[in-house]
This record gives C-alpha cells, structure tokens and sequence, in this order.
C-alpha cells in the first residue's frame, strides 16, 4: 500500500488520487492512514450511499478544478478535488 502524504498534525491526510487505479483504493488507503485501521476494517462506501464507480467517472483522472465532493466517513471527512487532490480530515467529537 502506498503511504499517502500527511499534511499537517494529527490524523490529516493529503494525497492524490492518481497515484491509485480507483478513486475508492485511494479513499480506503487515506481513511485508514487516519483511523490507523487496515482499509480492510472500513466499510464499503456503498454502505454509507457512495457509489465507488461514479467516483472513478467523476474524479479518475480528473483535472476539472470545478469539481469537489465531501462526505462522511468513518468518523472523517472526506473531500475529492477535481485536481486530483484526497483530504481526510478528523470529525469534531
């Protein structure tokens, strides 16, 4: 797996999505760097209402900086940026 990028303190992760051949792995792969759980203890995103395939249309590759998407997962929030860009930042508790 690759390491996404941390960026700043505690359990913010940046990365970028093309780095991996599915916007869902990159998610999986961030989320877990920040809960410090396997992507395999997460569940699917079609769980929480995201459909992973319309994910890849929208955002691999995307370089349409109009483009942005957020939502919550696993105590996080997740946003996609149409340049590629994957932040997951820690829920306030």
């Amino acid at each position: 797996m690759d390491d996404p990028l941390e960026d700043g303190v505690g359990s913010v992760v940046t990365t970028s999505v093309d780095r991996y051949d599915e916007v869902a792995v990159a998610i999986a792969s961030a989320v877990a760097t920040a809960t410090e759980l396997s992507p395999l203890e997460l569940p699917p995103l079609s769980d929480i209402g995201v459909d992973p395939e319309a994910l890849d249309v929208l955002f691999h590759p995307s370089h349409d900086p109009s483009r942005r998407f957020s939502f919550q997962y696993a105590g996080h929030l997740v946003s996609l940026f149409g340049d590629g860009t994957l932040t997951v930042h820690p829920l306030d508790e």
